[in-house]
């Protein structure tokens, strides 16, 4: 047998329509989006702290070597490369 909750009201101050899902607060968006309870709890909680853009957050530092192509040539042996490479480089 299925238990059905009991009707929750709206959360809104005012409103006394019946909440429409047994895990929501308010019965509609205007409802939750005007209520002064709800707008003082995110109003609080963005004063709280500051928000850092990812950017900012994060340091990434690419080490690049100044003749890319050099470095790659020398770190490249004869094994690691494919027969048909290996041709073009002999040229």
């Amino acid at each position: 047998m299925k238990q059905t909750a009991p009707n929750k009201t709206c959360a809104h101050p005012g409103c006394d329509r019946p909440v429409n899902k047994a895990t929501a607060r308010y019965c509609s968006i205007r409802c939750c989006a005007l209520d002064p309870v709800r707008q003082e709890r995110l109003r609080n909680q963005s004063r709280r702290g500051r928000i850092v853009p990812l950017a900012h957050q994060l340091s990434i530092i690419f080490q690049v070597h100044p003749d890319m192509e050099a470095a790659l040539d020398g770190s490249v042996t004869r094994e690691d490369m494919p027969a048909g490479l290996q041709r073009l480089r002999a040229g």
